[in-house]
């Protein structure tokens, strides 16, 4: 065997006992462990100090990455890349003038998504790869919005792989949940509480999904017994429900190895 061959395999060796061991601490986070012990989310979130507290005007957009935790996150893949046009033009409108910053961060799935089902006129000048084109988007969107633009390298992010075990869907728009203590790593996906569209939704849903059941995430670890946990934040008993059976449409095809859950925010004093 070849001292390169060899060498992949060591890599590929501390890369699976690095996975392990995320996956491992993963599992004794304080949500997961009482969601896994059949205990009621409501109540397991209510009982955290700073609930109410993470409720708040947000601003600054995100990639939904759970590996991204710049700012009070706004989290939208790629930071609103994957947005159908007239979708984007709606957003720009009504935040034009109320976000700070706008981040986008190496080796993004959703971008290079995006930016291999281009074809090569559609692709920008001097664009090269799958990061140039996601900092393109960032750039243009910061600059439609009047926001300032912040590049991410591998090495100001919170993982060196993707270590999320849930996926929130942020109906509020106004859930700080990356900055909530006891909350697991995880994606978010605040688009339900600024207007998107409910099949732009399961797209994004689906999407993160497929990131964490795959090789990027903790893959095959996830199971009926340990799934990945979709999860609701709501304003109401109506909207709390809606987007529950949204989850759940997005989830589908990933069967039992998905469970979707929610809850309802605390009222505004």
């Amino acid at each position: 065997m070849s001292n390169s061959i060899e060498n992949m395999h060591m890599e590929k060796g501390h890369e699976n006992n690095l996975v392990d061991q995320g996956w491992e601490k993963a599992r004794q986070n304080e949500l997961i462990k009482r969601l896994d012990s059949g205990e009621n989310i409501q109540e397991i979130i209510e009982s955290f100090p700073e609930f109410k507290e993470a409720f708040k005007a947000l601003d600054t957009i995100d990639c939904s990455d759970g590996r991204v935790l710049q700012g009070r996150k706004i989290g939208i893949a790629d930071s609103g890349l994957l947005l159908p046009e007239a979708e984007r033009a709606a957003f720009v409108s009504h935040f034009k003038g109320k976000i700070e910053t706008i981040t986008t961060h190496s080796d993004c799935g959703a971008a290079a998504l995006k930016f291999n089902s281009l074809k090569p006129e559609e692709i920008p000048e001097g664009v090269k790869t799958a990061d140039e084109y996601g900092t393109y988007c960032g750039k243009k969107m910061a600059e439609d919005l009047g926001a300032k633009h912040e590049y991410l390298d591998r090495d100001e992010m919170a993982s060196e792989y993707h270590n999320e075990t849930a996926i929130v869907i942020d109906q509020t728009g106004e859930f700080d949940s990356t900055n909530l203590e006891g909350f697991p790593a995880h994606f978010v996906c605040t688009g339900a509480g600024l207007g998107f569209s409910p099949e732009y939704m399961k797209s994004e849903v689906k999407t993160l999904a497929g990131i964490a059941l795959g090789h990027h995430g903790f893959g095959d670890r996830f199971d009926s017994a340990n799934p990945l946990r979709v999860i609701v934040a709501a304003k109401d008993q109506e909207q709390l429900n809606r987007w529950i059976e949204i989850g759940k449409e997005a989830a589908k095809d990933f069967g039992t190895r998905v469970k979707v859950d929610g809850f309802i925010a605390p009222e505004k004093e």
